[in-house]
C-alpha cells in the first residue's frame, strides 16, 4: 500500500541544500510544483476558454502542464528506474492529443531525472512507463490495462467524464473551461507510488464504481 506524505513543506527559503536527505529535497520541490499547480488550475478558466477558441489543442497544452506537475507530486520507488540517469517515462496510450504540446516538456528534469515521452500503439508496449495516460480511444480498455499493469507503480491518468471511477488514478476533466482533478485514491494505494498529500487536497476524491 502506498504510503502518503503528511508532513508539512517547508518555506521555500529553507529549500535543502543538495547534500541534504533526498526525501527533504523532494518536499522542496513538491512545495515548488504545488504553487506552480494552483497557479496553472487559476488560470485554466479563462485561459483555457481563450485557447479552445483560438485553437482546439489549447486544452491539451494546459493539461500537458498537468502532467508535468503531476510528476513532481509523486515518488517512484528507485527499483523502477536501471540507473540514475534512467528518464522518467511519460507514455501516451492511444491517440494522442497533446502533440507538439507534451514534447515541449520532454527532456526537462524533475527531481533530477530527464523526462521522456513514448507513445504506445498497444498494451504489450507498458513497460518502462512510470505515468500513463489513457486516451479517449483506449478507455474502453481499462479493465485489461489495469490487470497489464497488475499493481505496478505506474500513475494513471485520464481526462474523460467518470474514468477515474473505472478506476484510473487521476482525471484532468474539464468542468466549465476549468481542469478538474478526480483521484481515485484506492487505485493509488494499491501500488508502491508515493503521492503528496498537498496534491490530494488538490483534487476531488472519488471511488471506484462496482
Amino acid at each position: 500500500m502506498a504510503l502518503l506524505t503528511n508532513q508539512r513543506l517547508a518555506p521555500e527559503t529553507a529549500c535543502p541544500s543538495p547534500q541534504a536527505r533526498r526525501r527533504s529535497s523532494w518536499a522542496c520541490h513538491a512545495r515548488a510544483a504545488l504553487i506552480t499547480l494552483v497557479i496553472i488550475l487559476l488560470l485554466t478558466s479563462s485561459t483555457a476558454a481563450r485557447a479552445q477558441a483560438q485553437d482546439p489543442s489549447g486544452e491539451y497544452l494546459l493539461k500537458a502542464a498537468f502532467l508535468f506537475n503531476f510528476a513532481k507530486f509523486v515518488e517512484w520507488p528507485d527499483s523502477v528506474f536501471a540507473t540514475g540517469a534512467t528518464p522518467l517515462m511519460i507514455c501516451i496510450l492511444g491517440s494522442d492529443p497533446f502533440r507538439s504540446s507534451l514534447d515541449a516538456i520532454a527532456e526537462k528534469t524533475i527531481k533530477g531525472r530527464a523526462l521522456a515521452i513514448k507513445r504506445l500503439r498497444s498494451i504489450d508496449e507498458l513497460k518502462d512507463c512510470q505515468m500513463l495516460y489513457v486516451s479517449r480511444n483506449q478507455l474502453t480498455q481499462t479493465a485489461e490495462i489495469l490487470r497489464a499493469l497488475q499493481k505496478s507503480p505506474v500513475l494513471t491518468v485520464c481526462d474523460v467524464e467518470a474514468c477515474a471511477e473505472e478506476g484510473v488514478m487521476l482525471n484532468m476533466r474539464m468542468v466549465e473551461n476549468r481542469v478538474q482533478l478526480d483521484m481515485n485514491l484506492d487505485a493509488v494505494q494499491h501500488t508502491p507510488l508515493k503521492v503528496s498529500s498537498q496534491l490530494i487536497k488538490l483534487t476531488r476524491i472519488v471511488k471506484r464504481n462496482e
